[in-house]
């Protein structure tokens, strides 16, 4: 791909297209209808009806199907055989007859067939037959592009000679990604989506006034070789000016500045508009959000930006039930403050309660402050009964720092937890306290936050600590964990999704560890065929955490009927323990069937699972709706 620039460029390459070769074309031949055919003295005579003619199209696939499809003739034919159709006159059916190869010749261009040969031929009129018209198409070989030329005019074309590093990977990208390369089958359709592509990009990466000057075409039927040339006038280069904000009312404008990723005189990017909108709707601050800028050439240097929004109620109350085969029914409810005291900062209090895991929490989350930060206190309490009818209580407090990018988010935080693990008849087999200091990375690079088909999402921890008030002796210990999931399309409209999942505690082996800090395996996420939590290490008859752990799943789904897309089946194989040492590992294998329904809040599952070492099968399941 060669790329000119400025206007002294484009004389030159507009005489080239000048002086190419022009595009030959190979003879129609054909006679329309006979004159035996013509009207007769009778009226009736000059009608022909549905069973009085007919088209033969002789042409390979897909031109074929092409031809039928929008020929005039072809289009008149069928609707001749429709019931009540009226019949055709002779007149108009040879006018369709002699117009037939230049709409053909046109269809067929645009699939790249510019040296097709096209002819029409029609069998004289035989009393009891019908009138036979027979158009035949040999299209020759496929036309290639063999040049694509660019010429850049306004600033674009300064900076590029300025030597500008941007304004040359700008360039550099639109030549890598042009739609139609060298080489390529030359198709009008495709010619027009490469045109349309390369020109929405200029005008996302910086140049959003940017037009075609002038696009051109040269095809030459000889050799089938076909020459592109385009002059894209850039306009000037844009940059972001001061941000306006319109609708606030109770929420503060640093709410929305302040998650910005750009800065007043970076330059203009559609991409970090669409970008900046949705992160604004995540804030969970505003009903609705229009992000837009002023495009006007004149203030192209510091173009302004309006942020028009709708702001949600201040406080919402919310109530759910649910069902889980991990944790039975349950009922919940959320409060939840959009501007605490007017202090910038949001207020949740939630309370589920189920069967066998009960839980409530209080979370504050600042709103962003510069930096794309955001502060968090959160205390929780839970109540969880074991598959054995163990106890497991734990209470914690944290506070941290959020930073939000855009793929990867960090957090920080500080913790104090307490949690213990109580026998049936109230033996106490586990109990700990720690504190300790947590980095959290969460990488997402996937096509649906809430319906992934495509990507992939990781979540990684590390953890250093001190536990304390012990059953056994207290101590420094270190904690890692690591969760990765991938998504791929298949084919035939199958998806697959690939999750790994290790953690591992290192600290003596007499030191106590808190329980919520330690791993089990078992359940809907993690291990199915096993009841939840139910593999770790066994104390006194109970199960307890495990020092070391790890899962693996494997699961491929398709939509089960076409007229219900959000319905999918699945088969799946899952694997994975958790012990006291790498060594006692003891890798539990669990296989089967489910359903999911994808909603819109994200998929509804229902599991049969074989857990293999069992010899016995389990339902998985949950369900909930919000009030």
């Amino acid at each position: 791909m060669k790329r000119g620039r400025g206007r002294h460029r484009l004389l030159a390459g507009l005489s080239a297209l000048l002086m190419a070769p022009a595009i030959g074309w190979a003879q129609d031949t054909g006679t329309g209808l006979p004159e035996s055919v013509a009207p007769a003295h009778a009226e009736e005579a000059d009608l022909l009806r549905a069973d009085g003619w007919r088209l033969v199209i002789q042409a390979p696939e897909p031109l074929d199907r092409l031809l039928r499809e929008y020929l005039d003739i072809a289009r008149f034919q069928r609707e001749a055989a429709e019931p009540g159709a009226l019949p055709i006159s002779r007149a108009e059916l040879r006018r369709l007859v002699v117009s037939a190869p230049e709409q053909a010749r046109g269809l067929i261009d645009a699939e790249g067939y510019f040296g097709a040969r096209i002819t029409t031929r029609v069998h004289d009129e035989v009393p009891g037959r019908p009138i036979e018209v027979t158009l035949t198409v040999e299209p020759g070989e496929l036309t290639q592009v063999s040049r694509v030329q660019f010429v850049f005019e306004g600033e674009l074309d300064a900076r590029l000679e300025a030597g500008e590093a941007s304004a040359q990977a700008l360039v550099d990208g639109l030549s890598a990604q042009w739609g139609l390369p060298v080489g390529a089958v030359f198709r009008q359709v495709d010619w027009t989506a490469a045109k349309n592509a390369a020109l929405a990009r200029l005008r996302a990466d910086g140049y959003p006034t940017a037009v075609w000057s002038g696009t051109s075409s040269t095809v030459d039927a000889t050799t089938r070789q076909a020459r592109l040339f385009m002059v894209a006038d850039s306009g000037p280069a844009f940059a972001f000016g001061d941000i306006r904000i319109e609708g606030l009312d109770r929420q503060p404008a640093s709410a929305i500045v302040n998650t910005a990723p750009f800065r007043p005189g970076d330059p203009y990017s559609e991409k970090q508009l669409l970008d900046w909108q949705e992160r604004i709707q995540k804030l969970n601050l505003f009903e609705s959000i229009f992000v837009s800028t002023d495009l006007d050439p004149a203030h192209a240097k510091a173009a302004p930006v309006l942020v028009q929004v709708r702001e949600q109620q201040m406080q919402t109350a919310t109530t759910g039930i649910g069902v889980s085969s991990d944790t039975g029914p349950r009922v919940s409810a959320e409060y939840l403050h959009r501007n605490l005291f007017g202090l910038d900062w949001q207020a949740k209090a939630a309370v589920r309660l189920g069967r066998n895991d009960r839980a409530g929490s209080l979370d504050f989350t600042s709103h962003p402050w510069e930096g794309r930060r955001r502060g968090l206190v959160s205390t929780q309490a839970t109540r969880i009964v074991e598959d054995d009818q163990a106890v497991t209580l734990s209470a914690r407090a944290r506070m941290g720092l959020l930073r939000e990018g855009e793929r990867l988010e960090r957090t920080d935080y500080i913790e104090v937890q307490n949690a213990s693990v109580t026998a049936d008849g109230g033996a106490k087999v586990s109990e700990a306290s720690a504190y300790s200091a947590t980095v959290q990375w969460i990488y997402r690079d996937v096509d649906s936050r809430t319906l992934p088909t495509r990507g992939s999402t990781t979540l990684a921890q590390l953890t250093v600590g001190r536990s304390y008030s012990a059953l056994e002796e207290k101590g420094f210990f270190g904690r890692a964990y690591l969760r990765s999931t991938w998504y791929w399309p298949l084919p035939a409209n199958w998806y697959a999704t690939v999750r790994g999942e290790a953690g591992q505690v290192f600290a003596r082996e007499a030191v106590s560890i808190p329980d919520t800090l330690l791993f089990r395996a078992g359940g809907d996420e993690s291990v199915r065929g096993y009841a939840y939590r139910s593999l770790g290490v066994v104390t006194d008859g109970v199960v307890t955490g495990g020092r070391v752990m790890f899962t693996s799943s494997v699961e491929v789904a398709r939509p089960i009927l076409a007229r219900l897309p959000a319905l999918w089946g699945a088969v799946f194989v899952d694997v994975g323990d958790a012990a006291a040492s790498a060594d006692k590992l003891d890798p539990r294998v669990g296989y089967g069937v489910g359903v999911r329904f994808r909603s819109p809040v994200g998929p509804l599952k229902l599991d049969i699972a074989r857990g293999q070492q069992l010899q016995d099968w389990r339902i998985h399941f949950s369900v909930g709706i919000s009030l």
